[in-house]
């Protein structure tokens, strides 16, 4: 009988230890109405912002054991909207974004670490206009009851992934992504 009772709290004590660990680790889905993923550029010194419309992303993390996250997401680049309409054509063509040949940029983690200043660093590939190349995204993760708010930021060069003339003097080189996502 003793045997059978300490058999019974062990895997009762296995059962809670695994039920607190796995509070936070699921498989979070994307509120596209509060979400976002933005991008900022500098056109001869001013700055000019754009969006995706169209975008997704499957995220499964724990905070408290990112080491075992996944992060994907993916953009439809014909849903690229910028502060000028002259501005989206130029991004459609083939120079540029080329959604015909390419339709969507994806990101795929790779490995995801907690960093010194108590983020966390997402390790993947960025596939743009059919290169792919390794980047790392910085961001926040914050659970309150049953939803998650995600914060990342992200630098490229868009001469690397062959976007856009290649001139630095009238369009810079370096992007920034930002991207907001309200998960359930």
């Amino acid at each position: 009988m003793r045997n059978f009772v300490s058999f019974c709290s062990v895997i009762l004590t296995l059962f809670l230890t695994f039920s607190m660990n796995s509070l936070f680790a699921k498989e979070w889905k994307v509120n596209e109405e509060s979400s976002s993923v933005r991008f900022i550029y500098s056109l001869e010194g001013a700055s000019f912002r754009g969006r995706f419309r169209n975008f997704s992303a499957d995220i499964n993390f724990d905070p408290s054991n990112p080491e075992d996250g996944s992060i994907n997401g993916i953009v439809k680049i014909e849903s690229s909207r910028s502060s000028s309409a002259e501005h989206d054509e130029y991004l459609m063509e083939e120079d540029w974004f080329n959604p015909k040949e390419f339709p969507e940029s994806t990101f795929k983690s790779e490995r995801i670490e907690i960093s010194d200043n108590d983020k966390y660093l997402a390790y993947g590939q960025l596939n743009l206009a059919g290169v792919d190349q390794p980047i790392t995204m910085e961001f926040e993760f914050d659970v309150t009851n049953e939803k998650a708010q995600f914060s990342g930021y992200f630098m490229i060069k868009r001469l690397l992934f062959g976007v856009g003339w290649d001139t630095t003097n009238w369009i810079a080189d370096e992007v920034d992504v930002q991207i907001k996502l309200e998960l359930e």
